[in-house]
């Protein structure tokens, strides 16, 4: 190779970016790898997020306990899953400006917030509350999907 077309090298556009991907890439693994890992946390994270995963989703818990408590199979739990899908898609930590919380989104205007911080940690406490207030008020999940569809709420 010759000097002047040392001079030339990386020979093209490609070349370059080819060279400034390849540094970009290395420079952010050496970064990567500076780090240090804080080694005495890392278990405790690790048992934290085992103890608070739950092992059933909370539609799942929602529709063995509607069956085990007030005996409403597939039909009622096809409505009940449109119900809160359409309500609060199924996200425990929903709020509506409105002061309705949770799953079933529990009108909790007039509570502490402390009352409504303890109702948001608990999605089975949520499912138990709504399962009976639909029990209590409409009978079943789809006479209260049928109220709903009328009126926007239940």
């Amino acid at each position: 190779m010759d000097k002047k077309n040392a001079l030339k090298y990386p020979r093209n556009k490609h070349d370059r970016w080819t060279i400034r991907i390849w540094g970009t890439a290395l420079f952010a693994a050496l970064m990567t790898l500076s780090v240090p890992i804080d080694t005495a946390r890392a278990p405790l994270m690790e048992q934290k997020q085992a103890v608070s995963m739950p092992t059933k989703t909370p539609k799942q818990y929602a529709f063995e306990t509607a069956v085990s408590k007030f005996g409403w199979h597939k039909k009622q739990q096809k409505c009940l899953a449109v119900l809160w899908g359409k309500e609060a898609a199924w996200n425990f930590e929903a709020k509506s400006p409105t002061h309705d919380y949770g799953i079933p989104q529990r009108h909790m205007k007039h509570n502490t917030q402390q009352e409504i911080d303890e109702f948001l940690k608990s999605p089975i406490k949520q499912i138990d509350w709504g399962l009976n207030y639909i029990k209590v008020r409409y009978g079943s999940p789809c006479q209260a999907w049928l109220f709903w569809q009328e009126n926007r709420w239940y």
